[in-house]
């Protein structure tokens, strides 16, 4: 299994009035981590439209578990992988922690592998993920 790791330094721009990190922030990383993960494994958004005719790969459900707030200063570390194929769709997991080891959150994003699809109301079809792809996510 490929694992996307960074370092984060909450800044204050990522926090709320309170100084603790504005929850929207998170799924930023969250996005920018998959998008990382999957460029480190030659699939930037440039190569799957190049390789696969796919201009991305949409979410359809996102969720994170909370367990010790991140505030003004923190150093997280941050690490993402794909934790499960399943046809069309896939699972991203991301794990945050803060820099003495105590967990930040957790969260995933579930998303869908697209084809581009002239013949369809959004111009987009879910096809499934080819096995190529997924080859590349293993060790």
């Amino acid at each position: 299994m490929r694992v996307y790791k960074a370092k984060i330094t909450v800044e204050w721009a990522h926090c709320d009035a309170a100084g603790i990190v504005f929850y929207p922030h998170f799924y930023i990383w969250f996005d920018q981590a998959t998008e990382r993960l999957f460029s480190a494994n030659g699939l930037s958004y440039a190569e799957l439209d190049r390789q696969f005719n796919s201009s991305g790969m949409p979410l359809l459900e996102t969720g994170a578990k909370y367990t010790n707030a991140c505030s003004l200063g923190d150093e997280l570390s941050l690490e993402s992988w794909v934790d499960e194929w399943s046809g069309k769709t896939f699972v991203v997991k991301h794990k945050l922690t803060h820099s003495d080891g105590r967990p930040a959150l957790e969260g995933f994003e579930r998303r869908v592998w697209i084809q581009r699809s002239d013949d369809t109301p959004k111009g987009m079809r879910a096809i499934l993920v080819p096995e190529d792809v997924k080859a590349r996510f293993n060790d």
